[in-house]
C-alpha cells in the first residue's frame, strides 16, 4: 500500500512538472524566497535613463543628480575644480581618479596624473586655468594612476621645464615594468588580470544608449608612464617649491602595497589613496592580492593620528574642517570594521561563503556616509573573499569536495529539469517575474549545453537587467559587457598580450613566464636546455625536463648547461611571446639567429610550448592587435 501511494505521488509530481511553469512557477515564486536579493525581486522596479541614455535604477539616478559640491557625495562625476585654500586644489572629473595640485613659491606639485592621456589632458588644462607656474614635482599615490605623467612632462618640456621630480614608492618602477600597474600574485597570469581589469572598467560598453558607461571608466595606456626618479622612503622629508612635505610608504595598505601618503604639516593637509569615494573595495571583481581590512583600518588610523584639517584623496571628494575630516575617517573605518567583524561572526556560526553574501549587510546609519555607498563594488562580494583568504575555496560541505565539471553539471541539470525546451521555459518565466538572478543561472546552464543564438540571447537579456539595476559600476560593467558578448556585439579578451614596453623593461620576467606554456604530452621524455640571448648582456635559460620547465638566470649555469642557443632582440621575443609568429618564421626572416644547434633542433624544442594567443580563431584579440603590433621604434 505504501509503495503504491509513493508511486502515485511521484506520478503526480511528474505530471505537474511536465505541465509547464504553473507548478514550479508558483512553488518557486520570488515572493516565497527566504533571502533578499535585489536581482530576484525586480519585477515592479522601474528603470530610468541618464543624459547619455544609460539605463539605471532610481538609486543611481538620485546619486548622479546630486550637485558636485553636495555633502552627500563621496566622489565627483563631472569636471570640477575645488579651491581648498592655502594653494591646495582638487580636480575631479568623470574619471575614476582625482588629480590634486599644490601651488608653492616658484612652482606646482601634482599628486596623481590620471590613468591615460585623456585624463591627463583634462587635468593639465584645468590646472593651467589656475596657475602658470612650472610643475616642480609629480607624486604617484601608487602605480595605478601614474599613466598620465608623460603628458604632463611633455607639456612642461614645451614650456622649457625639463627638471621635474617624479616621486613614488621604491617599488613603482619594478611593478610597472612587470605588470603595467596591474600586479598579480603570480606574474605569469598578469595578462589575464589586465584583461579582467578592462572588462571591469567599461572598455566594452558604448558611450550612449541603454548599455552606456557613465562612471569609473578606465582605458589604461602604459605608454604614459614616466619612471620614478625620486623614490621616497617612509618618513622622508622634502621641501619642493617652498613647501615642506613628509612622505609615508610603510604600512599604508589598500588596493596595493606601494602607496605614497603625503602630509603637509604647514597646511594641515593629507593627500592619500586610503579614503575612497565609495565603500572600500575589500575585494575587486577583477581579482588580485587579498586586501586585508585590518591593514586598511590601520591606514585610516594612521591618517587620524596626523589630525588633518584638509583631506585630499585619490578617489573621494576633498573636505575641510577637523571635525568633518575626523567624522569621515571614523565612519570609513567603521564600515571596514563592520564587514570584517560580521563576516568573522558568520564564519563562527558555521556559514560558508555563499551564506555570508546574505548575512553581511551594512546598517542604515553607515549607509548615510557618502564614502560607504556601494556604487563601485558590491558589499555582497566581499565576505566570500575574506572567507577564501582564511580557508581557501573549500566551503566545508563534503558534497562539494569532488565537483562536477561545469559542462557536465549543466548537462545533468538541464536533463533533470526536463530538457532544453523545459529550461528555456523556466528561464523565460523567471525573467518575466523579475527573478533575473535565477533566469541567468538557468541561461548559463543552457549556454553550456548548447551555445545557440537563442540561448545566448536568454543569457544576454537577464544579464542586462542585472547590469541596469547594479548600483556598483564594476558589477554593471561585468554584466553588460558579457551581455553584449552573448549578443555578438563585442568580443571579450581573456588574456592581454604583452606590450613592447613591458618586455623591454623587464624581459627576464617574460622569459620566465614562457615556461608555463609547456605541453606535458609533447614534452614527455624531453631534456633540452635552451639559452635565449636578448643582447646587451641579457641571457636567460629554459630547461625543459619532461612536463616541467626551469627558468635559469645564472649566466655561468646557462653557458655550462645549454644544448641550444638562439639570439634575438626584445621586440622579436615580444612577438614570439604573443604568438605573432613561430620560431621557424622568425628564423626564416633572420629575426632569430642560432648560436648553437641546428634549425630543426631549435624548432623541435620550441614546439613543446603551446600557443596561448590564437590570433586566427580568437576575435577578441583583434581589439588589441593594433596596440600589440605598434611600431617597434615608439
Amino acid at each position: 500500500m505504501k509503495v503504491g501511494f509513493l508511486v502515485f505521488i511521484l506520478c503526480a509530481i511528474s505530471f505537474f512538472v511536465g505541465r509547464g511553469t504553473s507548478f514550479m512557477g508558483s512553488a518557486l515564486s520570488v515572493n516565497t524566497l527566504i533571502h533578499d536579493n535585489p536581482m530576484m525581486k525586480a519585477k515592479d522596479k522601474k528603470l530610468s535613463k541618464l543624459d547619455n541614455g544609460a539605463l539605471v535604477d532610481s538609486e543611481t539616478v538620485n546619486y548622479w543628480n546630486l550637485a558636485q559640491e553636495s555633502e552627500k557625495r563621496g566622489s565627483y562625476d563631472k569636471l570640477t575644480t575645488v579651491n581648498l585654500g592655502s594653494g591646495l586644489f582638487t580636480i575631479g572629473s568623470d574619471s575614476i581618479v582625482n588629480s590634486h595640485f599644490i601651488i608653492g613659491k616658484d612652482g606646482v606639485i601634482v599628486y596623481d596624473t590620471g590613468d591615460n592621456e585623456h585624463d591627463a589632458n583634462v587635468f593639465y588644462n584645468e590646472m593651467r586655468k589656475v596657475t602658470r607656474l612650472p610643475v616642480r614635482a609629480i607624486v604617484y599615490s601608487h602605480e595605478h594612476y601614474s599613466l598620465g605623467a608623460k603628458l604632463f612632462v611633455d607639456q612642461e618640456r614645451r614650456r622649457g621645464n625639463r627638471n621635474i621630480k617624479i616621486i613614488g614608492h621604491p617599488n613603482t618602477n619594478k611593478v610597472m615594468a612587470v605588470s603595467g600597474g596591474v600586479e598579480a600574485l603570480h606574474p605569469e597570469v598578469g595578462g589575464v588580470l589586465m584583461a579582467r581589469s578592462v572588462e571591469q572598467f567599461n572598455l566594452y560598453l558604448p558611450d550612449k544608449g541603454d548599455d552606456a558607461r557613465f562612471k569609473n571608466t578606465i582605458i589604461p595606456d602604459n605608454n604614459g608612464f614616466v619612471p620614478v626618479n625620486t623614490p621616497v622612503r617612509n618618513g622622508q622629508k622634502l621641501t619642493i617649491a617652498g613647501i615642506g612635505m613628509t612622505f609615508y610608504t610603510k604600512d599604508i595598505g589598500t588596493d596595493t602595497s606601494n602607496q605614497v601618503l603625503v602630509h603637509i604639516p604647514s597646511k594641515k593637509a593629507v593627500l592619500n589613496n586610503v579614503m575612497w569615494g565609495w565603500f572600500p573595495n575589500i575585494y575587486s571583481l577583477r581579482g588580485g592580492k587579498y586586501r586585508n581590512p585590518e591593514d586598511w583600518k590601520r591606514s585610516v588610523e594612521f591618517i587620524k593620528k596626523l589630525k588633518p584639517e584638509i583631506l585630499m584623496s585619490t578617489h573621494s571628494t576633498s573636505i575641510k574642517g577637523s571635525d568633518r575630516v575626523a567624522q569621515r575617517l571614523q565612519n570609513y573605518q567603521d564600515g571596514l570594521s563592520f564587514v570584517l567583524d560580521q563576516t568573522l561572526k558568520g564564519i563562527s556560526l558555521g556559514m560558508g561563503p555563499d551564506e555570508l553574501r546574505y548575512f553581511v549587510t551594512i546598517p542604515d546609519y553607515l549607509k548615510t556616509e557618502p564614502t560607504l555607498i556601494e556604487n563601485y563594488g558590491p558589499i555582497s562580494s566581499m565576505p566570500p573573499r575574506i572567507y577564501n583568504a582564511i580557508f581557501g575555496q573549500f566551503n566545508r560541505d563534503a558534497t562539494t569536495l569532488y565537483r562536477l565539471h561545469p559542462d557536465d553539471e549543466a548537462k545533468r541539470i538541464v536533463l533533470a529539469m526536463g530538457g532544453e525546451t523545459r529550461v528555456k521555459s523556466l528561464a523565460d518565466y523567471a525573467y518575466k517575474d523579475g527573478d533575473y538572478q535565477w533566469s541567468c543561472q538557468l541561461a548559463n546552464y543552457l549556454v553550456r549545453v548548447n551555445k545557440s543564438n537563442d540561448n545566448n540571447q536568454i543569457k544576454a537579456n537577464c544579464l542586462k537587467q542585472i547590469g541596469y539595476r547594479s548600483l556598483a559600476t564594476t558589477a554593471r560593467s561585468w554584466a553588460l559587457s558579457q551581455a553584449r558578448a552573448a549578443e555578438g556585439k563585442v568580443a571579450i579578451i581573456k588574456n592581454a598580450p604583452a606590450t613592447f614596453n613591458q618586455v623591454r623593461g623587464n624581459a627576464s620576467s617574460f622569459v620566465n613566464n614562457y615556461r608555463i606554456r609547456i605541453n606535458p604530452g609533447r614534452a614527455q621524455g624531453t631534456d633540452k636546455f635552451i639559452a635565449i640571448n636578448l643582447g646587451y648582456g641579457e641571457k636567460y635559460g629554459l630547461h625543459i625536463r619532461n612536463a616541467v620547465v626551469d627558468f635559469v638566470s645564472d649566466r655561468r649555469k646557462i653557458d655550462k648547461m645549454k644544448d641550444l642557443e638562439v639570439h634575438m632582440n626584445k621586440d622579436t621575443f615580444t612577438k614570439l611571446y604573443n604568438n605573432l609568429g613561430t620560431v621557424d618564421d622568425f628564423i626564416a626572416s633572420a629575426d632569430i639567429g642560432i648560436e648553437k644547434g641546428t634549425r630543426e633542433e631549435v624548432v623541435e624544442a620550441f614546439s613543446n610550448f603551446d600557443v596561448i594567443y590564437d590570433w586566427d580563431n580568437d576575435p577578441a584579440l583583434n581589439t588589441v592587435k593594433e596596440r600589440t603590433l605598434a611600431s617597434e621604434e615608439e
